[in-house]
């Protein structure tokens, strides 16, 4: 797949995300203002472009080409099963040099020697040394050498990697989703490496490469490494919801996108006192506001209608009484302090009136 259409695809995404959100909104009846109406029908327009322009790409194979080392008249083909239990990366120049100079002392394979031996079942286990900006890597099993004493190249090794990190950061995430009620997870690297098969430790670049891969997914807020393991912070409302049966449900963080105006939240179940929320949308909490508030965002919606109070939101799932602070907090009802910690400034003209005042403490 080319840059370009790799980045048309990307937009292809993105403008998907923002049309959902709409259409979500636009499905339980809660309508959308005049902008947001006008964005809407532009990224419908626009994804239309996209797709057009993704149908004239000639995206056909122009040959079959991949890496592997040719033997001469070799009797047989040996296969030895390799295990990877660590990573190191090198720049370009250094990989080259490297790959090269097999034979030579290396520090990275000094560092990483106890890891590589052959095991009773005949297992190699194996350094894998990746190059910037290279796809193929070399396996390396020193059997206590500071050189490749046994190496072998491995294509596509760096897609090989991404994808076993991947679905492991998939799956830690639902473990952690499923487990916590407050959003904060610990698991041991010791219970990581068990469960996957996988050696990771902080610095065996395994571990690396996975916090790097949760730090980038929506639904972790925060992530700690300490020597034995992983604490982690998650965005609940960003995590997966579904019912009993197994149906996805909406929560009040996915309908944010739609830019709600003058709603009221309530809870299912509980009565409690009512506050009018002007305006609620992705861009109203700051980061540390989506933190603090996280159980109130992952609640779920399960009906939007015009009540007595006007636009009424009904949600579960939440402590009425958070779900109460929540909205006076939003119709001002909060300190000087509490609104710079979890309340971005207005974008626009409108102004946001604070009932209380602590002498700006």
């Amino acid at each position: 797949m080319t840059n370009e259409k790799k980045k048309l695809m990307d937009e292809v995404d993105e403008l998907q995300g923002f049309i959902n959100t709409c259409e979500v909104a636009l499905d339980y009846g809660l309508g959308l203002d005049e902008a947001t109406y006008d964005k809407y029908n532009r990224a419908i327009e626009r994804q239309r472009e996209l797709g057009e322009q993704l149908e004239g790409m000639d995206d056909s194979p122009r040959g079959l080409y991949t890496s592997a080392q040719l033997m001469r008249k070799e009797p047989e083909l040996r296969v030895d099963r390799c295990k990877v239990e660590a990573v190191v990366e090198l720049d370009r120049n250094r990989f080259y040099d490297f790959r090269t100079h097999l034979f030579e002392n290396q520090e990275f394979i000094k560092e990483y020697r106890d890891l590589m031996y052959q095991d009773r079942d005949g297992v190699s286990h194996c350094l894998l040394v990746l190059g910037e900006g290279e796809e193929d890597g070399i396996l390396v099993e020193g059997e206590g050498s500071l050189y490749a004493r046994y190496s072998a190249l491995l294509p596509n090794a760096r897609g090989y990697m991404q994808k076993h990190i991947q679905t492991m950061a998939e799956d830690l995430i639902k473990q952690g989703t499923a487990q916590t009620a407050n959003g904060s997870w610990v698991i041991g690297f010791d219970e990581i490496s068990q469960h996957f098969d996988t050696t990771v430790t902080p610095n065996n670049g395994i571990g690396q490469m996975l916090i790097a891969e949760l730090e980038a997914r929506d639904e972790v807020s925060e992530i700690i490494a300490t020597e034995d393991c992983l604490e982690m912070t998650y965005y609940l409302e960003n995590a997966p919801v579904t019912d009993d049966a197994g149906e996805r449900l909406t929560t009040l963080f996915g309908l944010m996108g739609c830019n709600l105006e003058d709603v009221h939240i309530l809870d299912a179940d509980e009565e409690h006192d009512l506050a009018t929320i002007v305006e609620l949308n992705h861009h109203t909490l700051t980061e540390q506001g989506k933190r603090d508030w996280a159980d109130v965002l992952g609640a779920r919606v399960t009906r939007i209608y015009d009540g007595y109070y006007g636009t009424q939101i009904e949600v579960t799932g939440c402590d009425p009484a958070r779900l109460e602070a929540f909205s006076k907090m939003l119709a001002g009802e909060c300190t000087i302090a509490e609104s710079e910690r979890w309340l971005n400034p207005a974008t626009d003209e409108s102004t946001f009136e604070l009932k209380y005042d602590d002498g700006g403490v």
